[in-house]
C-alpha cells in the first residue's frame, strides 16, 4: 500500500541556519577527499579526462600537493563508472617496496571487479590464479571485503597482476580505467623491475586506460621524461593548475551566503590574494572564517587577519619542527624564497641580497629542500610549497 502525504509549500525565500534555528556544519573541508557540494568546480578537467579514458588514453597527472587530484579523479571514476567502464584505484602512497605495491593494487583489482561476492570470487581465480583471497565481514559497514590470506604460501604474481585489468575489460566487453595514485613511490624501490613489467604489459592495453598521479613533480618527471627510464613517453601530460579564481570566488561566496554570511568584493579578493588560489589554503582559511563570522554574519577585513593569526599559530609548532630540520644554509635560503615572488635564484643580485654564498651551494639545499617537499618548481623559479609556512617565516626571520 502506498501513502502520499500532501505539504503545502513554505513560501518566501529560505531563511538562513541561525533564523531557523538549524545547525549548519562548516561547509569549508579541506585534509581529505572531498566530493558533491564540497568539490569545487573542475568542470573543463573533469571533462577532458573522461574523454581520454573514454578514448583508451594514458595521461599522467601531476601538481603540487593538496590541489585537489584526489577528489578530481574520484569524480571522473564515478561518472565513467556510470558509463559503465570498469574503473580500478590504487593509492600507491603506502608502497614502500615491490611486495606492498603488488598487495595494494591486487586488493585495487578485487575492488574494482563488478558482480557479488561468490562472482568476484571466481573471477579473482581466474584473473589472478596464485592468490587465496578470503572474504571478511566489516563490522562498520556490515558489508564483506576481500583481503588475502596472508598466512598461506602464495602472494599475488606480478605479471598476472599485471593483465588483470584487461582480462576483465575483455570478459564484460567493457572499456577499463586504472588509477595509480602517488605513483612517484616506486622510484623508491630498490630496482626498476615493476616499471619494466608494467610498461611492457600496459602498451599493448587496447581497452584499458592507465592514470599515473602524483604531486611529488621532480620525480614524476624524472619516471616519464626522462630517456633511460621505462615510461618515458608512455602518456599524455596533464599538469593540473589552481582553480581559476572566478570559480573560487563564486563557491566561497554561495557557501557563505547558505549559513547567512555575506562578504564584500573586496574581502573575497584578499583571501585569494592572501592563500594564492590554493585551493587547500583557500579553503583552509575559509573555514576559519565561517567559525570566526558565524555571529556578524558578514566578513570584514579584520576577520581575515585574525583567521590568518589563528591558522599560523595552530600550525606554529609544525614550523618551529621543520625549520629546527634544516641547516643554516637551507633555512637562508627559505628566508630568501620567502620574501621574494619568482626571483631569479641564481643571480647575483638574489644571491647577494640574501648572503647566500655559491650557487653551487644553493643549488644542494634546493635539492634539499626539494626532496623534502617544502620547495618545488613554479614559473621557472622556486617557491615555497606550503603558503602558510612562508608567511610564518616572513613575521619570525625578517
Amino acid at each position: 500500500m502506498l501513502f502520499v502525504c500532501f505539504v503545502d509549500k513554505p513560501r518566501g525565500p529560505p531563511k538562513a541556519p541561525e533564523a531557523t534555528g538549524e545547525f549548519m556544519k562548516n561547509p569549508f573541508v579541506y585534509g581529505e577527499t572531498v566530493s558533491g557540494r564540497h568539490f569545487c568546480n573542475r568542470v573543463n578537467e573533469v571533462r577532458e579526462l573522461i574523454r581520454d579514458i573514454e578514448n583508451g588514453q594514458n595521461v599522467i597527472i601531476y601538481s603540487p600537493r593538496r590541489y585537489g587530484k584526489t577528489s578530481l579523479i574520484i569524480r571522473v571514476l564515478e561518472r565513467v563508472k556510470r558509463k559503465g567502464i570498469l574503473t580500478f584505484y590504487a593509492d600507491l602512497y603506502p608502497a614502500i617496496n615491490k611486495e606492498k605495491f603488488i598487495e595494494i593494487y591486487a586488493k585495487a583489482i578485487t575492488v574494482g571487479l563488478p558482480g557479488k561476492m561468490t562472482s568476484v570470487l571466481r573471477k579473482i581465480n581466474e584473473y589472478l590464479p596464485r592468490v587465496i583471497p578470503k572474504a571478511v565481514m566489516n563490522e562498520r559497514s556490515m558489508q564483506f571485503e576481500l583481503e588475502f590470506d596472508r598466512s598461506a604460501d602464495f602472494s599475488p604474481h606480478i605479471d598476472d597482476l599485471l593483465v588483470a585489468a584487461k582480462k576483465a575489460a575483455d570478459r564484460h566487453k567493457k572499456e577499463a580505467v586504472v588509477v595509480f595514485d602517488e605513483f612517484q613511490e616506486i622510484a623508491n624501490f630498490e630496482d626498476d623491475e615493476i616499471e619494466r613489467k608494467m610498461r611492457s604489459a600496459f602498451q599493448a592495453h587496447r581497452n584499458v586506460s592507465y592514470i599515473f598521479m602524483g604531486s611529488k613533480t621532480h620525480l614524476m618527471r624524472e619516471i616519464f621524461n626522462n630517456p633511460n627510464r621505462p615510461f618515458y613517453k608512455s602518456g599524455k601530460h596533464f599538469p593540473l593548475q589552481k582553480i581559476d579564481p572566478t570559480e573560487l570566488r563564486k563557491f566561497a561566496e554561495d557557501r557563505f551566503s547558505s549559513g547567512g554570511i555575506s562578504a564584500g568584493k573586496g574581502e573575497m579578493e584578499e583571501v585569494l590574494n592572501t592563500t594564492e588560489c590554493h585551493p587547500y589554503y583557500f579553503q583552509m582559511l575559509c573555514n576559519v572564517l565561517w567559525e570566526i563570522c558565524q555571529d556578524s554574519g558578514v566578513i570584514l577585513h579584520h576577520d581575515i587577519q585574525e583567521s590568518l593569526d589563528t591558522l599560523i599559530s595552530r600550525e606554529s609548532s609544525t614550523y618551529v619542527a621543520v625549520w629546527e630540520g634544516l641547516t643554516e644554509k637551507q633555512r637562508s635560503l627559505m628566508v630568501a624564497l620567502a620574501s621574494e615572488k619568482y626571483p631569479a635564484v641564481f643571480s647575483a643580485g638574489f644571491l647577494g641580497r640574501y648572503s647566500l654564498g655559491s650557487s653551487s651551494s644553493i643549488q644542494k639545499a634546493l635539492k634539499r629542500l626539494m626532496e623534502r617537499d617544502q620547495v618545488r618548481q613554479e614559473n621557472g623559479s622556486y617557491v615555497i610549497v606550503d603558503i602558510f609556512l612562508k608567511k610564518w617565516i616572513n613575521r619570525t626571520w625578517r
